[in-house]
């Protein structure tokens, strides 16, 4: 009786797990059509650079359709609670960058703005490659709306 439980109990759990709805973020991603180059940069280096990363693999396709593509960042971290003592306690990120996009029958600008509330840690050094994955995560979000953005305009 104990085997046919477990038959059953894993057959049960084992459809629940395969028939959950999951689906890849990037699976309609693979046969865009389109291509960006980057034309220039300005504002905070570390968060163009990130952003170049991010949208390289979007450049090495050469379609019909090319976005020229102008970006403006700018970072921020400023304080946003303090203890009785008056010490820091939780700092508030803001990345915000601008994409001026541009083609042959297309120019839009883009504005996007993603923002994280984080705590003061102890040891600076874990910190700062804290605060390096957070800006990591939220400049990602914004070139996938991005990349979101620029596959609706078809």
């Amino acid at each position: 009786m104990k085997f046919f439980r477990k038959i059953f109990s894993t057959f049960i759990i084992s459809l629940f797990l395969f028939s959950c709805g999951y689906t890849p973020i990037y699976k309609d991603q693979k046969n865009l059509n389109f291509s960006i180059s980057i034309n220039d940069a300005l504002g905070d280096r570390k968060i163009n650079n990130l952003t170049k990363n991010k949208l390289k693999r979007f450049s090495l396709i050469k379609n019909k359709r090319n976005y020229n593509v102008i970006i403006k960042s700018d970072y921020s971290k400023t304080i946003v609670a303090k203890d009785t003592a008056g010490n820091v306690t939780d700092y508030k990120i803001l990345v915000i960058i601008n994409f001026n996009v541009t083609s042959d029958e297309f120019n839009k600008v883009f504005k996007f703005e993603e923002s994280f509330n984080m705590k003061k840690l102890t040891n600076k050094i874990e910190e700062l490659d804290y605060e390096k994955n957070i800006k990591n995560n939220l400049v990602e979000i914004i070139t996938q709306k991005l990349i979101d953005q620029l596959t609706l305009n078809k």
